[in-house]
């Protein structure tokens, strides 16, 4: 194993556990942890005496007091350097007041999430330097608001379809056409990053490539479209922008001409990062809100609060948001470091948060019994506002295929090379698929956790066994469907919640082990309670999704969806 691996959830498909990316638990700076902490209590000060989330709800926007707020508390410069006027916080130091703006309510975090985690996020990462003394000190001051502008009618997840052009002219400068559709802070925003596809020279051939681009909302050809009418979130703009011969000078080209999915990608890491991590502070918002109402609501001579049913939803939304805000800190970590690869684990904190962040909102709002159903009360504006977190930032399926073909593509280099090696094709290794398995099963040294705490040992067991049956089975998959793995997308999405298992149990494993150091196993102990409710349960998922790998029911699934979508209704008769 090398010593710096580049990426901790890829080293996991290799069957390798980098402990050195894991552990000690990550702590944040403490002078950082103090402007932090000094920045969490003005903002809910603030949000206690300002803030009206249902009246922003009901009327579809902030009133222009609540950006004036948030601009001098310094919430649009967070990430941007103190030399442009920012606050330079770390991306552990974003995530955590980015979590507790979410407390306060679900479209507050879009706005500033695409201004600060993606719209912005391109110029920190490829600009140079005189476009960020350029724009970063209107950014950083909330003078100017960014957005990102990748998706277009027909190209959502899939961005190499987008259809908006850039065509170079004699003189340098840049002609743009085309449209983008739901682009958060739409109708208010000055600064876009924007992708098109422009010609690139490519060995003598000329091939489309996407590029990024900065553009300012005053150029003329640049139009805005209405607000669109959404379910949740309804406090922030979403609006299409179009380009009609919008041109841009040389000087506003971010990155180089044919990077730009590149661009789109290093951002999007960041977007998906910040998300779960607001899912986070949403969570634990509403479950401060439904533990207030079961302790006081009696029934049957005893407070709710006393029931097993109520506990057990208790628990869940508890063990819920310590999984996912364990990964996220994890995942921060990895970040700030800034010589790790974090793609894989950034897509994983998207999807556990933003189902697991799902469920624990039906949890809650099960807790407040009639009440969480009226208006009254914040949880059907929250369900509103949480629903659209599987979806944008690349929605969850895009996000599992990505986990698993990421995960799986250096196992299947080496495999090739090892097929090359034996003068066959990897695909040749399809009826011999058992035989490999045991052949490759045998090879593997079983991957090792030593830094974990004693007392969980037998969590740590299920993690380094799941990594082993991870890899054996990746192995075992790619040599039987060769480059057919790509539309084995159920199996795909089996290999996914494996891996999203693994890193919350590594997560955890690595934060209950910190604090046990720390205080000892009596005063951890509910910490303890809460790496067995985790590990148990994972540990039977991925038992269970590797099962299904060899034994499973996707012939008949896929066989009753063609029939369903042939007819084109429920037709089946009594």
């Amino acid at each position: 194993m090398s010593e710096m691996p580049e990426s901790l959830m890829k080293s996991i498909f290799r069957g390798e556990i980098p402990e050195q990316l894991v552990f000690p638990y990550p702590r944040i700076d403490p002078d950082e942890a103090d402007m932090v902490r000094i920045i969490q209590e003005n903002l809910l000060r603030w949000g206690a005496e300002h803030h009206d989330a249902a009246r922003a709800d009901a009327e579809g926007k902030y009133p222009d007091s609540t950006f004036k707020a948030l601009a001098e508390l310094g919430f649009f410069g967070w990430n941007i350097p103190e030399e442009y006027g920012g606050l330079e916080l770390s991306m552990t130091g974003f995530a955590r007041i980015y979590s507790t703006v979410s407390e306060l309510d679900g479209s507050l975090p879009v706005i500033l999430g695409a201004h600060a985690s993606i719209g912005l996020k391109g110029l920190l990462l490829y600009g140079t330097r005189e476009q960020k003394r350029k724009y970063l000190p209107d950014l950083a001051s909330g003078k100017t608001i960014a957005a990102f502008a990748l998706t277009e009618p027909g190209a959502g997840s899939d961005a190499a379809s987008i259809q908006t052009r850039a065509e170079k002219q004699s003189d340098g400068t840049w002609l743009l056409n085309g449209q983008k559709m739901w682009i958060t802070n739409g109708g208010y925003a000055g600064f876009f990053t924007v992708f098109a596809n422009t010609a690139v020279e490519i060995n003598g051939e000329t091939k489309d490539k996407i590029t990024a681009f900065i553009i300012e909302a005053d150029r003329e050809g640049f139009s805005r479209g209405p607000e669109e009418h959404k379910l949740g979130i309804k406090a922030s703009s979403t609006t299409p922008i179009y380009f009609d011969n919008v041109v841009l000078p040389p000087e506003n080209l971010l990155g180089e001409v044919g990077k730009g999915f590149k661009v789109a990608m290093h951002v999007l890491n960041s977007g998906r990062l910040g998300l779960a991590a607001g899912v986070v502070g949403g969570s634990k918002a509403l479950l401060k809100v439904a533990i207030e109402h079961v302790k006081q609501r009696r029934q049957f001579g005893r407070p709710v609060v006393e029931f097993e049913l109520i506990k057990e939803k208790i628990s869940r939304v508890a063990v819920n948001t310590y999984v996912a805000e364990s990964m996220v800190y994890l995942t921060t970590a990895l970040v700030d470091r800034d010589d790790v690869d974090y793609s894989l684990e950034s897509a994983i904190c998207k999807v556990f948060a933003s189902e697991r962040g799902w469920q624990s909102i039906n949890d809650t709002m099960q807790m407040m019994g009639g009440l969480g159903y009226m208006q009254e009360y914040p949880f059907g504006r929250i369900m509103r506002d949480a629903r659209i977190n599987q979806i944008f930032e690349g929605t969850n399926e895009i996000l599992r295929l990505y986990i698993a073909l990421a995960g799986l593509q250096e196992p299947g280099e080496y495999l090739k090379q090892l097929g090359h090696a034996l003068r066959g094709p990897i695909k040749g290794f399809g009826f011999l698929a058992d035989y490999a398995f045991t052949r490759v099963k045998g090879a593997v040294t079983r991957p090792h956790l030593a830094r974990a705490h004693p007392a969980l040992r037998k969590y740590t067991a299920y993690l380094t066994r799941s990594v082993e049956k991870l890899h054996l089975s990746v192995n075992s998959a790619i040599m039987k469907f060769g480059h057919r793995v790509v539309d084995r997308q159920l199996m795909l999405q089996r290999y996914a919640d494996c891996a999203i298992d693994i890193y919350g149990m590594l997560a955890v494993i690595s934060r209950v082990t910190g604090r046990l150091e720390e205080v000892g196993p009596k005063e951890a102990q509910i910490e303890h309670d809460m790496a067995r409710i985790f590990c148990e349960g994972a540990w039977n998922r991925v038992r269970r999704n590797l099962r299904q790998i060899r034994r499973h029911e996707d012939r008949p699934v896929r066989r009753l969806a063609d029939h369903v979508a042939q007819q084109g209704w429920y037709n089946f008769p009594l």
